[in-house]
């Protein structure tokens, strides 16, 4: 079966077996195992729940399959010149790597759109060499919203999406078009310069559990670049163990998406407010709390990595 048809039935199979109300008791990979019978073989789904005020609203299976097919959005990346027909490879969300003779027909589909991962309408805020096609120039564009600098662009959340391929939580699989953005350090809100920048180097994809795994418990996290250019991630558990992230992202089938660059905006200063009395806000509070925490959490990690390698010394070791 085609990658882009494995990711049709796949979401016709989620999409009836989220119809349930919350208190079905079924497990989620239980729910699609009988989601798929069900597709399969014409019968009736239903919920599991037992009670008499059950909410669920289980439309027939040749329904589901029928909306699925028309509102699927399958996400393929790969670089021009293999659109072009050179040699290469390509990559499709949630199902892997397919050749170049794939991606060429997907994209040569009545119903396909074909995006680059820069925004056309927008020049670059800068590049750091003089010849943009030399292999170590980076070219650097907005990376948030100007109304809003906790808000990456619609391009920025686009390239994050393309370069990380997957959630970055450890053991995760999930692809990172049906994950959340987040910002690694966490963004302050108070003094959007003091941490937190919107920018892809300091955004990554994350599965909803992830996400919330990160914001309301101990976890830790830091991403940057290694000697080589690649972005690592690592991950601190509230036991002091330091687990690595992805081994790789879509850097490492597509090299120049290391070129590019989403970072934030100047801002400017907000306007001064005066506050007196009763008006004036709280000197600290948890949240201001636990993000200094994490932030000298973050540079405690930096420094024992850096004392890792220079302790490895040159190889051989």
């Amino acid at each position: 079966m085609a990658a882009e048809n494995i990711r049709i039935a796949e979401k016709a199979v989620k999409a009836l077996a989220d119809t349930v109300c919350a208190h079905d008791g079924r497990k989620r990979n239980q729910r699609n195992s009988d989601a798929m019978f069900a597709l399969l073989t014409g019968t009736i789904f239903e919920c599991q729940c037992g009670r008499d005020d059950c909410d669920a609203d289980i439309p027939d299976p040749a329904e589901v399959v029928r909306s699925v097919t028309t509102e699927i959005v399958i996400h393929a990346v790969t670089d021009p010149a293999t659109l072009d027909g050179e040699p290469g490879i390509a990559w499709i969300d949630g199902h892997g790597v397919i050749s170049d003779e794939h991606v060429r027909d997907l994209a040569a589909r009545k119903d396909a759109i074909v995006k680059p991962v820069t925004p056309v309408r927008a020049a670059p805020m800068r590049v750091t060499a003089e010849d943009t096609s030399s292999t170590d120039a980076v070219v650097v564009y907005p990376g948030a919203q100007p109304a809003d600098p906790y808000r990456p662009t619609s391009a920025c959340a686009d390239f994050v999406r393309v370069r990380d391929g997957y959630c970055t939580e450890p053991g995760c699989e999930q692809s990172s078009f049906d994950a959340d953005l987040d910002h690694v350090a966490e963004y302050d809100r108070t003094n959007p310069t003091q941490s937190g920048a919107t920018s892809s180097e300091n955004l990554n994809a994350k599965c909803r559990f992830g996400h919330l795994h990160k914001t309301f418990g101990d976890w830790v996290d830091v991403q940057y670049r290694d000697d080589d250019g690649r972005l690592v991630t690592e991950y601190r558990t509230p036991e002091g163990f330091t687990i690595p992230g992805d081994a790789e992202t879509l850097e490492d089938f597509f090299p120049n998406l290391r070129r590019i660059r989403y970072e934030q905006p100047p801002q400017a200063p907000p306007t001064p407010r005066v506050i007196t009395g009763d008006d004036a806000p709280p000197q600290s509070n948890r949240l201001a709390n636990k993000h200094a925490r994490r932030r000298a959490e973050r540079a405690r990690n930096q420094r024992e990595r850096e004392r890792r390698e220079q302790a490895d010394g040159p190889p051989p070791f």
